[in-house]
């Protein structure tokens, strides 16, 4: 789909991991935010943009410095306080977390859809995300887990959910799972047929410093051509 627009959240800090999720190093030693931005581009090849939301705090590297200063990077950074509505504070203390990202871009762009990618999916892939804009239906398409819940950092958001998320939380909520319930969104299981490290893993969601060892492990392994049944 042609009208589909990437977005990477790439967050701010994480109390957990300890440090920035987006400038954890791959075992190639690339950050992961760079990762994630190369399965987006490659999900979305016919979109000249990829979205980078990031916290008003968040650090940043020197690709991310330039790619803020290179209109013609393929990259557009949006910080919260950037995007904030006149009148209400952009302190990164009151931000409500994923949804104050989603609706960052969605204030710029309220009539985009996005595919939406949280930068802590480490094992995610491309195909992965081919499949999720192959399945896409309105109002709201994410993956489900093999636990049965939805992941609504992995979907594809129209801007009707987007504002239904807005009004979410402006009444002090924030929740983007409970929108995808509260509009019947749509939930897919990822494909037998979608390959990549870790195999069953693609869904693999890192927030301590074990969690990223282990997908780490994994995605080593793929790099030296080892396909490790996880």
């Amino acid at each position: 789909m042609d009208n589909i627009t990437p977005l990477l959240l790439a967050g701010g800090k994480s109390t957990r991991m300890k440090s920035p999720k987006h400038l954890l190093a791959l075992p190639n030693g690339t950050p992961l935010y760079q990762h994630q931005l190369t399965i987006l581009q490659q999900a979305c090849p016919q979109t000249p943009v990829v979205y980078v939301s990031l916290a008003e705090d968040s650090p940043v590297d020197a690709f991310l410095r330039q790619a803020k200063d290179d209109p013609d990077s393929g990259i557009t950074i949006i910080s919260d306080e950037q995007a904030s509505p006149a009148g209400q504070s952009s302190d990164p203390a009151q931000s409500s977390g994923p949804a104050q990202g989603l609706l960052s871009v969605h204030r710029l762009h309220p009539t985009s859809t996005f595919l939406v990618l949280a930068v802590d999916y480490p094992l995610i892939t491309a195909s992965a995300l081919l499949q999720l804009i192959q399945s896409y239906s309105l109002p709201v398409t994410c993956f489900r887990n093999a636990e049965g819940f939805c992941e609504p950092l992995v979907g594809v958001w129209s801007p009707d959910a987007l504002e239904r998320l807005k009004e979410d939380v402006a009444r002090g909520g924030g929740s983007p799972s409970r929108v995808v319930k509260e509009m019947g969104g749509r939930m897919v299981d990822v494909e037998e047929g979608v390959h990549g490290p870790g195999r069953g893993r693609v869904l693999m969601n890192v927030n301590t410093r074990g969690e990223w060892e282990e997908a780490c492990a994994v995605l080593g392994a793929e790099v030296e051509g080892v396909v490790m049944e996880v």
